[in-house]
């Protein structure tokens, strides 16, 4: 097909990123994509089960036409065939991140004729993803500024390796989004957080708790933690987490256990984190930015963030929306790695039919 848009999935950061950006745009736009050389930089490249849930997720929305779609394949070609909303029950089938998948769906189902309910199972707190509490305390509260309508809901941890985890998100349509000048750091009012353990004593939450309190008081800030844990017959695993956000302007930060590490280490290491994040003095973190761009690139406006760091996600989604739309942000360096990203949407539309 002469109309089919190439994307070099080397590219960047060369992961899953592209990957799931580009399907989220195609699926929006109906833009049919082939992406080459997927996930290129990793020791394993291709699709592995996560990205795989991804593709048939989103061809189950758009009723797409793939080729390509198998495990460890490096080449995809993906043309869709119109936004459904409705019911869908997604099941990852390992602790493949949830809220990955999500960057996936939420954005075309945002722009789908009727009212969407995912019921996703997987994982909702492993590494190299964003913890299921950072997705509902820092991502939803941004792109709901920008006029997304969606709530979230989670009725199961998932840890790795077995996962497990299952999160339910409402989606609701909307006409367009609007957008978002990020520029002014405001210093947190409220610091909140939530230490979680599976299938392990209490006071592995208890100690993560204590430890980020504690780092965080020591830089002049207060937060208020909550501490949750579950019995083995809630989890399929053992595991734990802590992640920790700002109310009034969502910033976060999170880290996970693993077998060795002291729950100390865990809270006091998603601490400093959010510290760093709060002394660069910016409004987005580093894992937000790139997150905001596609949201930023089909808004009907001129949006502007300021963040804590150029991370190579956020350069390769900047590259991936300019691909599909045709146009360039203007990204300015500043202090330290902090940088300013000013970009111009494409004021992205659904017309609502009219009733006859």
């Amino acid at each position: 097909m002469d109309d089919v848009l190439l994307i070099d999935g080397s590219y960047g950061e060369g992961g899953g990123q592209i990957l799931r950006t580009s399907l989220a745009l195609s699926a929006l736009l109906g833009r049919p994509v082939r992406i080459t050389k997927i996930r290129a930089r990793r020791p394993r490249p291709g699709l592995q089960p996560q990205h795989l849930a991804c593709v048939q997720a989103l061809q189950r929305i758009t009723n797409a036409r793939v080729r390509g779609a198998a495990l460890d394949s490096t080449e995809l070609e993906f043309v869709p065939r119109g936004i459904r909303g409705g019911t869908y029950t997604i099941n990852i089938g390992t602790a493949g991140s949830v809220t990955l998948l999500l960057q996936c769906l939420v954005l075309p189902l945002l722009f789908a004729p009727e009212p969407s309910h995912l019921r996703i199972i997987g994982g909702t707190d492993v590494e190299h993803a964003p913890t299921y509490d950072y997705f509902a305390n820092v991502f939803v509260p941004w792109v709901s500024r920008m006029g997304a309508s969606l709530s979230t809901r989670l009725k199961r941890r998932g840890y790795y390796p077995k996962g497990g985890g299952e999160v339910v998100v409402s989606i609701q349509p909307v006409s367009k989004l609007f957008p978002i000048r990020l520029e002014r750091f405001e210093g947190p009012s409220v610091i909140r957080g939530i230490s979680h353990a599976g299938a392990l004593p209490e006071h592995v939450a208890v100690r993560q708790a204590e430890a980020a309190s504690k780092r965080l008081e020591s830089a002049g800030y207060k937060a208020d933690i909550d501490v949750v844990t579950y019995s083995r017959s809630e989890v399929l695993c053992p595991g734990s987490g802590i992640t920790l956000w700002t109310e009034n302007m969502p910033i976060g930060a999170s880290s996970l256990g693993a077998k060795g590490v002291l729950a100390e280490v865990v809270g006091k290491r998603a601490a400093n984190y959010l510290i760093h994040q709060l002394d660069a003095k910016r409004p987005v973190d580093m894992h937000m930015a790139d997150q905001l761009i596609p949201y930023m690139a089909i808004a009907d406006g001129v949006s502007v963030i300021r963040a804590t760091e150029a991370t190579m996600h956020l350069v390769t989604n900047l590259w991936v929306v300019e691909r599909f739309l045709g146009i360039s942000a203007d990204v300015k360096r500043e202090e330290g790695r902090s940088v300013s990203v000013n970009l111009r949407g494409v004021g992205f539309k659904v017309e609502k039919e009219e009733q006859g």
